[in-house]
């Protein structure tokens, strides 16, 4: 009898191994497929993974989301919208949201948005395109755009009321001018020393303006990239 009893346990034992393995093989293939969700009305979406690609179709109640490495792409967000990837591009197609959105490697793409945006990389271009403010959606736009060694382009509908500043450093090693593109006629002007604060020396061209009563505050920095400001 405890010959037939040691039996049957070690039975059960690897038979309860096997199906352990076979559900941790499905929870990690799950885990690198690219996420996609489309929220109802249930709440914000939250999505956090250790690598790979985010896909999300609609967040009508805002949405947070981060991965280590892989591209975050969002069709439409209202509310809110909290994105990071330590490796990839990120991209908005319509935000009626706040938007706060990092990269430590990878472009920026936001557009038709409606309300303030925060938008960082590391090493990638900024596009971003605002739309007409009217109507519904947050009532502050103000915006913050910046890039360790990228194009940052901001579109503004027309009469968009700004406040404007505009940092665009350029090192001694870099190969080529750059220059501060705008549709405002901002007020320029170009550092006459080279700064080696942050270790490799640079200048800076700085631009400020105002449109309208400047309701909206525009702070823009890059490095070794153009600036360019325009208005539909």
């Amino acid at each position: 009898m405890t010959k037939l009893n040691s039996r049957t346990a070690l039975a059960f034992l690897l038979a309860g191994s096997i199906v352990f393995a076979l559900s941790a093989c499905k929870h990690s293939e799950s885990d690198e497929a690219p996420a996609a969700e489309a929220a109802g009305d249930s709440g914000p979406i939250h999505i956090e993974k250790m690598g790979g690609e985010i896909e999300v179709n609609s967040a009508p109640n805002g949405a947070t989301l981060s991965t280590m490495g892989g591209d975050i792409h969002i069709a439409h967000v209202a509310s809110f919208a909290k994105v990071k990837t330590m490796g990839g591009n990120v991209s908005i197609d319509q935000a009626n949201a706040s938007i706060d959105a990092t990269t430590m490697g990878g472009n920026i793409t936001i557009d038709r948005a409606n309300g303030p945006i925060k938008a960082t990389t590391m090493g990638g271009d900024v596009t971003v395109h605002v739309i007409n403010a009217s109507g519904s959606g947050p009532s502050v736009h103000d915006i913050e755009l910046s890039s360790n060694g990228g194009t940052i382009q901001l579109t503004v509908p027309k009469g968009f009321a700004m406040d404007i500043d505009v940092t665009l450093a350029y090192t001694k090693t870099a190969t080529r001018s750059f220059k501060i593109i705008n549709d405002f006629g901002l007020n320029q002007s170009t550092s006459s020393d080279w700064d080696d604060a942050q270790g490799t020396a640079r200048k800076y061209i700085r631009a400020h303006g105002q449109v309208g009563n400047g309701a909206n505050h525009v702070v823009i920095k890059t490095i070794n990239s153009d600036v360019i400001l325009q208005q539909e």
